[in-house]
């Protein structure tokens, strides 16, 4: 009796020790697989040319990239507002198997419906601002309203109310710019001299915007000149400059020129959003929805209204040189 006991226990141990076995082995195994796993693959698509413009934002999205072993593509387009363009760069990167997509559209509107016609089961993130955005899709950028609101408080602030100010309608085929336009004649409607529209619109003929801006400088006196994004206030200040010009220059940019026109005190202000914090959360986004849901749902995209004397300022230097030690 006592040894059938006996030999009873030793098998409940034997058990008990396969058990353990077992588990230790199966955890070793999905620690080998989590280690071994292919890199997924993030393809970053945006508008224009010019890669080192999205610098910022590619850096932001890599690291997070680094964190979650996939690998990061940004791919740039031939031109700023070309949505025929952007669509075959989308589909190429959905048939070369990319794992996520993160996209800054050239055309709002265009590109939204484009991808809503198509059956992808990949995660796919917006950068900057889809006004009327479908539900379940994710959209990473600032208040553009808001931000373009800020700007005319700005000019409404600094100026003389009857200053006669000219703004730059370009690129409004984007939500983030018309909405930037929007908020900036909100706030300084009633509040100036005389608001004067220089649109593109009234220029196509002539593709090339620094070429539509001089002809607009020459034809009408302005004393401040406004504009919304990057491509516009570079051609702006190359249009001055071949003039032999100067004016008041307020915008939203992020581009190296305008920071090194701010420091000459070509540009009166210049609103700065922090394009690398709208990477990483892009990127969070694509790579780990779940986490993003739960530690950033709510957190707002900062943007910063610099002057000269006050851009080396600790808080404006985090964006205006985020790379430099």
């Amino acid at each position: 009796m006592m040894k059938r006991l006996h030999d009873k226990k030793s098998l409940i141990a034997v058990i008990v020790l396969l058990i353990i076995l077992l588990i230790t082995v199966a955890y070793q195994v999905s620690l080998g697989t989590t280690k071994n796993k292919p890199p997924g693959h993030v393809s970053m698509i945006v508008y224009g040319e010019d890669k080192e413009r999205w610098e910022n934002m590619r850096e932001g999205a890599y690291l997070v990239c680094q964190e979650n072993n996939a690998e990061l593509s940004l791919l740039t387009m031939l031109s700023e507002n070309d949505p025929a363009e952007q669509e075959e760069i989308i589909e190429r990167e959905i048939e070369d198997g990319a794992d996520a997509l993160i996209i800054a559209p050239c055309n709002s509107k265009a590109i939204r419906e484009y991808m809503g016609s198509k059956k992808i089961n990949i995660p796919v993130v917006y950068l900057e601002t889809q006004e009327n955005k479908q539900l379940g899709e994710i959209d990473i950028g600032t208040d553009d309203y808001k931000m373009g609101y800020s700007l005319g408080e700005e000019i409404a602030a600094n100026e003389s109310d009857i200053v006669t100010i000219a703004i730059i309608s370009d690129n409004t085929d984007r939500d983030s710019v018309r909405l930037r336009e929007k908020g900036l004649r909100d706030a300084i409607t009633g509040k100036v001299g005389k608001i004067i529209n220089w649109s593109r619109e009234e220029y196509r003929t002539n593709a090339n915007t620094r070429m539509f801006i001089q002809r607009a400088i020459v034809s009408e006196a302005t004393d401040v000149i406004v504009t919304f994004d990057n491509s516009t206030t570079d051609a702006l200040l190359d249009a001055l400059d071949n003039l032999n010009k100067t004016g008041r220059v307020y915008c939203i940019s992020t581009s190296n020129k305008a920071i090194y026109n701010l420091y000459n005190k070509e540009i009166e202000a210049l609103e700065y959003p922090d394009e690398f914090s709208m990477g990483y959360l892009a990127a969070m986004n694509a790579l780990d929805r779940s986490h993003a849901v739960m530690k950033y749902t709510g957190k707002e995209i900062e943007y910063r209204m610099v002057r000269k004397e006050n851009m080396y300022d600790e808080e404006n230097q985090t964006l205006l040189f985020p790379f430099v030690d």
